[in-house]
């Protein structure tokens, strides 16, 4: 009798996406970034986006 190469099948098909969190800068723009930094520091150098600068889906402005 042949080897069984089959693999188990999983039904975990959704990965979660990181932890992020919505911060407001003092100029009042909202920013998307992960959870872990630091709100006093330059939001953009972290790596965070501004919203009003990403393409939602029904405006986002």
């Amino acid at each position: 009798m042949a080897e069984d190469t089959r693999k188990q099948a999983s039904t975990d098909s959704h990965v979660p996406a990181r932890p992020l969190k919505f911060f407001r800068d003092k100029e009042g723009n909202g920013w998307l970034c992960d959870k872990d930094i630091d709100p006093d520091l330059d939001l953009r150098s972290q790596g965070c986006w501004r919203c009003d600068e990403m393409a939602f889906p029904t405006g986002g402005r």
